[in-house]
């Protein structure tokens, strides 16, 4: 059955013009003068897009309470809202409501068709990410501890309202993705979700890439705050922000507006915001690390992420989803049960994290792909050569006896000096493969002491 556009407005000349409009470029289009005939053809077409007004006149529904209702039914399809009383207040409404866009009447046929096939074109790549996305989550959420079922429960309940969120959990523990999984079971999901990452950028770098620049002499620069329009804004490390910074955040939050660099026309946005740390918020409040009033913003809900010691049954899965994700890079392998249960009874395992670059050093000391099962002595013998050359633990199997801040310095020393050596210096390939950004693995380099002299 061929796709349509659906018209909801309770004025029929509009009706027959909007469609008169679509039809010149292209688009078919079925039209409703009420919330109850929409909700008829909406059963008896394949619809890909609405044009809705927002005050539907002499119908059951106003356009707010039928958009609510459209998206109970099928959250995929893009609402366009129209009305004849638009301002700012009415298209940001709309959008925070859950339509993917405003346009004002009398409206410019040129730009309602701009927006149908922008939105279309939306629609389209989105069922697509949507499948791939949904895909990706089936695989990657990891629920078989009560904890971490009671907290994909709250997850759930959270990600329909449009409250603030404030995330805190250990290094590694899944903040990122938890704030990415309760985008995408939003009403904002047809937007964008961007991050914002604090404490790896000064205030000048920050505010060029959150506010973007407008000068004459340059090319225009869009920032984040333009893309997340509509949204979900990620506030990753809220805790690492500099003072300064914290005022030019709240107005923005309390004004709903921002100005780009260069310009003095203001941009109005409207942005769900979620905000980690890795300090919890007792310690944050305890050391006035963020201001009471920014803070007040966003955290309307606090979630708190199980480390990895509280959800030891979900290790099984998380180590066997790791060696699926690794596999695509070549290597199949299979961890024993043994091991697993070696893995699980380790005190230094501190995180998600750390527990997927185990694995993942597993993989690329053993280099070539093996049938076998690996077994715990496979692993301690791995140790042992990994530290061959290290005096302070010799031959035995001392190095997860020993305390985790050395453990990990030695690890990451070790770790870096044998990519380096591999990948003979080059720092951009080395850092798509470990995953670390390029000016954060420059640092750590310096940090360790690590240069090419220390190569053999």
């Amino acid at each position: 059955m061929e796709n349509k556009i659906l018209i909801v407005d309770d004025e029929l000349d509009i009706c027959e013009q909007l469609s008169g409009v679509l039809q010149d470029s292209g688009f078919k289009s079925v039209q409703a003068l009420s919330s109850e005939h929409a909700f008829k053809l909406l059963d008896q077409y394949n619809i890909s897009l609405i044009v809705l007004d927002i005050w539907l006149n002499n119908s059951k529904l106003d356009g707010f309470q039928t958009l609510e209702k459209i998206i109970q039914i099928n959250d995929s399809i893009p609402v366009i809202m129209i009305s004849g009383h638009g301002n700012i207040e009415t298209a940001v409404n709309s959008i925070k409501k859950g339509a993917y866009d405003f346009i004002e009447k009398p409206f410019d046929s040129d730009l309602l068709i701009f927006k149908v096939k922008k939105a279309l074109e939306n629609f389209k790549l989105k069922k697509k990410i949507q499948l791939l996305t949904r895909k990706d989550y089936e695989l990657k959420i990891v629920a078989n501890s009560m904890i971490m079922k009671e907290l994909f429960k709250t997850l759930k309940n959270v990600s329909r309202n449009d409250s603030s969120l404030f995330i805190w959990g250990e290094k590694g523990s899944g903040k990122s993705f938890i704030s990415q999984y309760i985008h995408e079971n939003s009403n904002r999901k047809f937007k964008n979700f961007r991050i914002v990452e604090f404490g790896n950028q000064n205030d000048d770098e920050l505010e060029l890439n959150l506010f973007g620049n407008e000068f004459e002499e340059t090319t225009e620069f869009q920032g984040i705050l333009d893309e997340v329009n509509g949204g979900t804004l990620f506030l990753k490390n809220l805790s690492l922000i500099s003072k300064k910074f914290q005022g030019k955040l709240l107005r923005i939050i309390e004004e709903k507006k921002y100005y780009k660099i260069g310009s003095q026309m203001p941009r109005f946005i409207d942005f769900r915001i979620i905000a980690s740390s890795q300090i919890s918020l007792e310690k944050i409040l305890a050391d006035k690390i963020i201001r009471d009033d920014l803070l007040s913003k966003i955290n309307f809900f606090q979630i708190n992420m199980p480390c990895i010691n509280s959800r030891k049954e979900d290790l099984k899965d998380l180590i066997n989803l790791f060696l699926k994700e690794f596999k695509s890079n070549g290597k199949e392998m299979i961890f024993s049960n043994e091991l697993i249960d070696y893995l699980k009874s380790l005190k230094s395992l501190d995180s998600v994290y750390h527990l997927k670059k185990i694995v993942e050093w597993i993989l690329v000391m053993l280099e070539k792909e093996s049938k076998e099962k690996i077994s715990v002595d496979m692993f301690k013998k791995l140790i042992n050569i990994f530290f061959e050359n290290e005096n302070s633990l010799g031959s035995s199997f001392d190095f997860l006896n020993i305390d985790i801040k050395t453990a990990r310095e030695k690890f990451e020393k070790k770790y870096l000096l044998y990519n380096l050596e591999k990948h003979n210096f080059n720092i951009s390939k080395i850092s798509n493969i470990i995953g670390m950004e390029r000016t954060a693995l420059y640092r750590k380099l310096k940090q360790l002491k690590i240069n090419k002299g220390l190569l053999k």
